[in-house]
């Protein structure tokens, strides 16, 4: 979608604070040692010894040896867990802002039976958060690795299924994310990860050289699986096979990476939830970054030019954080998005998808029926309907060139419905059809397999509110069926209905089946047909029954937002 950057309405950052964010002990500054050795880098980290009382007390110890050497990871509950692996080096002090490097060999067996640091961050949950409690470590590159036990006994090698975290580019972690029941039920390998944030993930700035180009955190991910390639055997997974999933955020740094020709050769198959990074305010040309990172440099008091690299790496992770980011957008919405125009992401994702320039893989893709709600219901408050004048400003700053025409499209006449139409024109118009308008370019040129969760009670602890008395199928309620496995603050699949344990059930093996034979269909599952443009199928799932339709684009008004929008 061509809107402006200030429209976006991801106004607050979701999983990064609604879930549980691990406040992990460690330094928020950079060491002053710019050389890293095997040595210093796992001191702490060898003999099996724990690192984070938090973490329940292990299970029986087992071992993988992977490139560095060996893991002793724990096995619980007929899943075997190696966490807390380093995939690179930690970046710290010059490593700062540079791209990611190969982890050394440590010495010994390594502790891999808690979970590593999570990145810097300031939870904040769209309910409203107001303890905003720094947390982690720039120490923070670590994956999770969750292998069946069959794996582990000479049966064929696993599918491997690396999951990417959201949360607004700037908070989250792929510990909050349990991977042992999809391995343990349908035989896969999951990793879920790290990769930098906010600042120190994403910022551009003249004062980093050529490398200042603000892409770090989707370097990092390119880093994870080029490990997990070259490791997966260590786990009983299947080198050959690997596909990459993820949400939100993740899904946007994964369908960026797919027209990155860096990614090539790194995963097999891809998954993209509810990632909509065509959308033009889901990421920023390089020159227009570089801008905003030089008044961000200027803010801190350190030269734009080269010479202000040693000042911004001297300033400590609060500072960092703490400053804003220069720029004109609504509050809470992302400051600092991936980078278009260098070498990762040579074109802007959207003009990548229009050519055909990106990876041929077979994909799944999709979203949630009700994904905008979770973004107006808090608006007006708890108690209180959003107002009129609060849903025309609300459009003004969507689109101010068009707001007549949105508010044509989208009438509210009273403030008993302006809540729950400002949700739909925001699953409409940020999600639902910029996710359909990738889905359709991809249809082109690979197998793909499109769908939308549609569950309209979706198992939430969230609370609704008088503007939206129902938060139906919201952004990331997904989740929970998907992993069978709570994500605290968001919701806990022990409150599923039998119908919805079922939905839980077929969704698990609809995304396993589609990561072991890039075809998501098996023996009870709905038949699930791959989309094209002539005949678009968008697999619908319900507890009450998953079935296919080809009325997405009306149900979604995607002919009004393509004509908006110019494409």
């Amino acid at each position: 979608m061509r809107l402006r950057v200030q429209t976006c309405l991801l106004l607050l950052t979701l999983l990064g604070g609604l879930a549980h964010t691990q406040t992990v002990p460690g330094q928020t500054s950079p060491p002053p040692p710019a050389t890293l050795t095997a040595q210093t880098l796992t001191t702490q980290r060898t003999s099996d010894q724990p690192t984070n009382p938090s973490i329940p007390a292990p299970g029986k110890i087992i071992q993988a040896d992977v490139a560095q050497g060996p893991l002793g990871g724990r096995e619980r509950g007929d899943v075997r867990q190696f966490l807390g692996v380093p995939y690179a080096a930690p970046p710290l002090g010059e490593l700062r802002w540079q791209a990611p490097t190969p982890m050394p060999a440590w010495p010994g067996r390594r502790d891999a039976s808690h979970f590593g640091n999570v990145c810097p961050q300031r939870p904040n949950a769209i309910t409203g958060n107001p303890d905003r409690t720094l947390s982690g470590s720039e120490d923070c590159l670590y994956l999770n690795v969750y292998a069946p036990l069959a794996a582990s006994t000479g049966a064929a090698a696993a599918p491997m299924m690396v999951w990417v975290h959201g949360g607004s580019f700037d908070t989250g972690t792929g510990n909050i994310y349990d991977g042992s029941k999809l391995a343990r039920d349908f035989g896969v390998v999951v990793v879920t990860l790290n990769y930098r944030l906010g600042p120190l993930g994403f910022l551009a700035t003249p004062a980093l050289g050529p490398q200042g180009s603000g892409n770090y955190g989707l370097m990092d991910v390119q880093a994870a699986l080029r490990w997990v390639r070259a490791n997966a055997a260590a786990f009983g997974g299947d080198p050959g096979n690997v596909t990459a999933f993820g949400e939100s955020a993740g899904g946007m740094i994964l369908c960026d990476l797919l027209t990155s020709p860096a990614s090539k050769g790194l995963f097999d198959k891809v998954i993209l939830q509810s990632g909509p990074c065509a959308a033009s305010i889901n990421s920023v040309p390089l020159a227009q970054a570089l801008d905003i990172g030089a008044r961000y440099t200027h803010d801190l008091n350190c030269p734009a030019a080269a010479e202000g690299a040693a000042c911004l790496r001297s300033k400590t992770v609060a500072e960092l954080i703490d400053m804003t980011v220069p720029g004109s957008r609504a509050p809470n919405t992302v400051a600092l998005p991936p980078v278009w125009g260098d070498a990762v992401l040579p074109l802007e994702p959207a003009a990548a998808y229009r050519s055909g320039q990106f990876l041929k893989v077979p994909v799944m893709i999709g979203g949630n029926r009700d994904e905008g709600t979770i973004f107006t219901a808090y608006l007006a408050g708890q108690n209180r309907a959003m107002s009129l004048p609060l849903y025309w400003g609300l459009i003004t700053v969507l689109n101010p060139a068009k707001n007549l025409t949105l508010l044509r499209q989208y009438p509210a006449t009273t403030p008993a419905i302006t809540g729950l139409t400002a949700a739909t024109l925001v699953t409409d118009g940020l999600f639902a059809c910029p996710v359909y308008s990738v889905t359709r370019q991809l249809a082109q040129s690979v197998p793909t397999y499109a769908y939308e969760f549609s569950d309209p009670q979706a198992v939430t602890e969230l609370t609704p509110t008088r503007s939206v008395p129902s938060l139906g199928a919201y952004h990331a309620s997904e989740l929970i069926y998907l992993f069978g496995a709570p994500l605290e603050g968001l919701a806990d699949p022990a409150t599923f209905s039998a119908t919805q344990r079922q939905l839980s059930a077929q969704m698990g093996a609809y995304w396993t089946n589609f990561a072991r034979t890039s075809n998501p269909n098996g023996p009870g599952l709905a038949l699930w047909t791959p989309f094209e443009v002539a005949q678009p199928t968008v697999l619908t799932l319900r507890p009450d029954g998953s079935r296919p339709g080809t009325d997405f684009a009306a149900r979604h008004q995607c002919n009004f937002w393509d004509k908006l929008d110019g494409r």
